[in-house]
């Protein structure tokens, strides 16, 4: 794994831990309510999906080891308003249900008050008292000082507390929640009761009831939830006898059995809640029918029977995680089920929740911090939507509850902490990009590198580019005649007009060495006609001296003669230097070439010379002049080099078409080893421009190989000796 790969991976590996760090902090320091809000509706989406599962497993039937005796519009209709109703009818109830042989008998139904009109307690009590199974609901409250409803600091006189109670440890009773009153007052009935329990539920903060309190303290004392108290009384365990490990789960050990039945709660002693369908999944029967007793008393022989009401204007209809109106009573229906079947929702530990968010922060930075941002948020979008429905697939089939939103919330956090973190580094390297090459490339060149920084490789890449050398003639013994001051300043008007016309092509200014320039065309940013770019440009650069010499002829000043080399090929291109001081810039056997093409001008007195390899990257109608295969210093092979004349024909002087087929003559005479014959087509070329530097060069060759015959196995390379 290289190094950068590896600096990579640990970023993102950091910024994955910071997104779990975060989201912690947030979920469980900073708004830890918020959070549990936010998953219970999580949990709310996943109901469905299980419901119909377990609808499936039942194969449409309702569970009928629990029957809900129902108050229902109907019974409304045929016995009256609820609140008229004789407590005989309860009575009668009690005892049909309990001939027919019921475990249990619940009343989700509360007797607060004395029937003083119509004296109908006493059955009531006697039926109660005879069952044996009956088990009624107590309301519990809180003070109310403005309505004289004051704090009580013990029960109801006469009601036997301890039978019905316990009292738990600090440490577990402590969780509950607590009550100032207790508002019954039909203590005689109470005492007679198999059991009492609250109906008080404790919805969160939606008003959804996911939960149900199994303790409520009240006097210093804990009394347990009607179904809670059913259950024990079924199972046969004493209130007193009932265990808790704090935060963790109630234990019920039913005298005589081997089996435990354990009961998982959280750090307030609430239990919850798996229901195990929508509305009526539990056997219903009209509370008339049974009163009438127009089913067989069998019915409810080995069932837990539960009397309440699913019409609505007796106020027991409640909210659920999968429906907004649903009976109180089918919630206690499902709490005991629970129990007695031992079936319920399992939450994740906390090691596991912290975990998963870890893992999946991690995973989403990794690919953030490797990735294109669309590969990375597609990823992410399909990680995230498969996490989700392995949550909403494991609930459905095992009721595991599996945490979404802070993993959710991990996922989007690293994300953008990548995002972030890349966004900074991307304009932190193109502040980085602007300061390194604004001076030496052209604004549009720096706005490509500064959209698609990739093109920039640090540390160096093979590429194929034209190298440009520059150098002033006799420079040194120029500059010893003038003052410094007029040199410098002479030399950046010089420098100046250079430097414009090589940005101008969006060639790449490498750097200057005194008077010497050297540039790059191809990089950074890739040119597929870098050799034509090279080749203006030095065109280009020579027109603009000229006038400059003319300016500086009227000034008084000395006339600057420029050599150019131009050579294109492969070279390594890249931040070069230590690990404080580096530069970009080229190197490579190309790069050497055109340094010495641009010293070997002085040989025959040209001013701009390329090699065959940037003829050949030429396009359009160029006008080059061979002028030699050359062997520079330090290289065995030979190259043929060129001269540039023009870009085209056009733009050739009168004299110039004559003048380059005499020098054609001479050097495929030359070539030929024909040293007279390539003589006199030098002096007629010399006689058209007598200045012309290829020509001389060639006479005086000629001229010596006629008396100094050259080898047999002469190729006709010229060797340099010089740099």
């Amino acid at each position: 794994m290289n190094l950068k790969l590896s600096h990579r991976l640990a970023i993102g590996a950091g910024l994955g831990l910071g997104a779990t760090v975060f989201v912690i902090a947030l979920t469980y320091l900073l708004w830890p309510g918020l959070f549990k809000d936010f998953e219970a509706k999580s949990l709310d989406l996943r109901y469905m999906k299980r419901l119909q599962m377990l609808y499936e497993r039942r194969q449409g039937s309702s569970i009928e080891d629990i029957i809900i005796v129902d108050i229902d519009n109907r019974s409304l209709e045929k016995l009256g308003r609820f609140d008229q109703w004789p407590r005989n009818y309860h009575s009668q109830l009690i005892d049909y249900v309990s001939e027919g042989g019921a475990l249990a008998l619940g009343f989700d139904v509360l007797f607060m008050e004395a029937d003083k009109a119509r004296g109908t307690d006493s059955s009531l009590i006697a039926s109660t008292a005879k069952s044996g199974i009956v088990y009624h609901s107590m309301a519990f409250s809180m003070a109310d000082p403005d309505a004289f409803l004051y704090p009580m600091t013990t029960p109801p006189l006469g009601f036997e507390a301890e039978k019905y109670s316990l009292v738990l440890p600090t440490v577990a009773g402590g969780q509950s929640k607590r009550a100032d009153r207790m508002d019954g007052k039909v203590v005689n009935l109470y005492n007679v009761a198999a059991g009492i329990g609250f109906a008080n539920f404790s919805p969160d903060n939606d008003s959804v009831i996911r939960t149900m309190p199994m303790f409520l303290t009240f006097a210093d004392r804990q009394y347990t939830a009607l179904s809670l108290a059913i259950v024990a009384g079924v199972l046969g365990v004493r209130i007193p006898d009932i265990q808790i490990v704090p935060g963790k789960e109630i234990i019920l050990r039913p005298p005589g059995s081997d089996r435990v039945f354990r009961i998982p709660i959280d750090s307030r002693n609430r239990m919850l809640i798996n229901y195990q369908g929508t509305f009526q999944t539990f056997r219903y029967i009209s509370y008339y029918d049974v009163l009438m007793q127009r089913l067989p008393k069998e019915t409810f022989e080995g069932k837990i029977v539960l009397v309440g009401t699913s019409a609505a204007g007796l106020s027991d209809i409640r909210p659920v995680p999968f429906q907004d109106a649903f009976p109180g009573v089918e919630v206690h229906a499902n709490i005991i089920y629970n129990i007695l079947s031992q079936q319920y929702i399992t939450r994740q530990s906390g090691l596991f929740a912290v975990a998963n968010v870890l893992l999946l922060a991690a995973i989403i930075a990794l690919l953030a911090i490797l990735l294109k941002p669309w590969l990375s948020a597609l990823l992410m979008i399909i990680i995230s939507g498969g996490y989700s429905y392995a949550a909403g697939a494991w609930f459905a089939a095992d009721a595991f509850w599996m945490e979404l939103v802070r993993p959710g919330l991990a996922v989007l956090f690293s994300f953008l902490f990548v995002y972030m973190y890349r966004y900074m580094d991307e304009e932190r390297n193109k502040r980085y990009i602007k300061g390194m090459f604004q001076h030496y490339l052209t604004v549009s060149v720096v706005d490509e590198l500064l959209r698609r920084p990739d093109m920039l490789k640090l540390g160096g890449e093979r590429r194929v580019a034209s190298a440009f050398f520059s150098d002033i003639k006799n420079f040194t013994t120029v500059s010893e005649s003038l003052p410094a001051e007029e040199l410098v300043a002479q030399l950046n008007e010089y420098l100046a007009a250079m430097t414009e016309i090589v940005l101008k092509y969006e060639g790449y200014l490498d750097k200057y060495e005194g008077d010497a320039i050297m540039a790059i065309f191809g990089v950074p940013v890739d040119q597929t006609d870098h050799a034509n770019r090279a080749c203006m440009a030095a065109l280009e650069m020579q027109e603009v001296l000229a006038s400059l010499r003319q300016n500086w002829r009227e000034q008084g000043k000395p006339e600057w003669h420029v050599r150019m080399g131009i050579n294109s090929g492969p070279m390594i291109a890249g931040n070069i230097g230590g690990k404080d001081r580096f530069d970009y810039t080229v190197i490579g056997d190309s790069v050497n070439l055109a340094s010495r093409l641009e010293g070997a001008n002085k040989t025959y007195g040209t001013q701009i010379m390329v090699s065959q390899f940037t003829k050949d990257l030429l396009d359009g109608e160029w006008v080059l002049r061979e002028l030699d295969l050359l062997r520079v210093k330090g290289k065995t092979k030979g190259v043929r080099v060129f001269e540039i004349v023009a870009e085209n024909n056009s733009k050739l002087t009168d004299e110039q078409p004559r003048l380059l087929e005499e020098y054609r003559k001479g050097l495929q005479a030359y070539q030929a080893q024909d040293w007279k014959s390539a003589i006199v087509a030098f002096n007629r070329a010399l006689a058209i421009h007598p200045d012309d530097g290829p020509s001389k060069t060639y006479l005086e060759r000629c001229e010596f190989y006629l008396e100094n015959p050259v080898p047999k196995d002469w190729d006709g390379v010229f060797e340099m000796k010089t740099k």
